[in-house]
């Protein structure tokens, strides 16, 4: 009768094998087990070579604990996070923001305008207004608008609404110069939405991780 083949002195046992990429420490326990039960008794597994599998599996129980201390130092500084950027927004309500966006909301009897931050040298520039369907309601040419934030009021007859709005600012033989722009207005409201936290700025959406400004609290007349 022909003896069973092996590797290291051991009959190959019949083992299921594991379906995920990486071996854990329990499938290695069982392997090891399963490898000194069916040990050919005339060619036993050596001291040395047992003492590595143990070592290995030491290695892979500490491998183990570490990911899964890892996993849950994330997860734990994930709802830290989550809960510092809750109470932050909930401590918004009813204060003047500056966010990094393209619209701007128009009221009657006010005066409306706009944050933006030049890039470069500055240049000449151009502000486009856009109503909700994407048709151009302004045009203005600004003249040449130096480097840095600034205020740009919108040109008056614009009727009150919601728009969006761009500047493009030419820097001459340098090109285009890239601008920056902001949406600002009083929060009323906080919600959350695909996890992610948003800010309402009358019917303007603001994430907050574009917040970029906190200003003291002033209520629109």
């Amino acid at each position: 009768m022909t003896a069973p083949v092996s590797t290291i002195g051991v009959t190959a046992p019949v083992v299921n094998q594991p379906t995920e990429a990486s071996v854990n420490k329990d499938t290695f326990l069982t392997l090891l087990v399963a490898q000194l039960r069916n040990q050919d008794p005339f060619s036993t597994l050596k001291p040395h070579e047992f003492a590595a599998q143990l070592a290995q599996f030491s290695s892979v129980e500490q491998l183990t604990e570490l990911n899964d201390a890892v996993a849950m130092q994330t997860e734990s500084n994930q709802m830290a996070t989550f809960l510092s950027e809750t109470s932050l927004s909930a401590s918004l309500l009813g204060k003047n923001v500056v966010a990094e966006g393209n619209q701007v909301q128009v009221i009657d009897g006010s005066i409306a305008s706009v944050q933006i931050e030049v890039g470069g040298q500055g240049g000449s520039g151009q502000l486009k207004v856009l109503d909700e369907h994407g048709r151009e309601v302004a045009n203005v040419e600004l003249g040449n608008l130096p480097p840095g934030r600034q205020t740009i009021p919108l040109p008056p007859g614009i009727a009150p609404g919601e728009y969006s709005y761009a500047v493009e600012v030419d820097g001459g033989e340098g090109g285009s110069v890239p601008v920056v722009t902001y949406s600002s207005g009083v929060v009323d409201g906080v919600y959350f939405r695909d996890g992610d936290i948003v800010l309402r700025i009358g019917a303007m959406e603001v994430p907050l991780h574009s917040l970029a400004e906190i200003r003291p609290a002033t209520l629109p007349t």
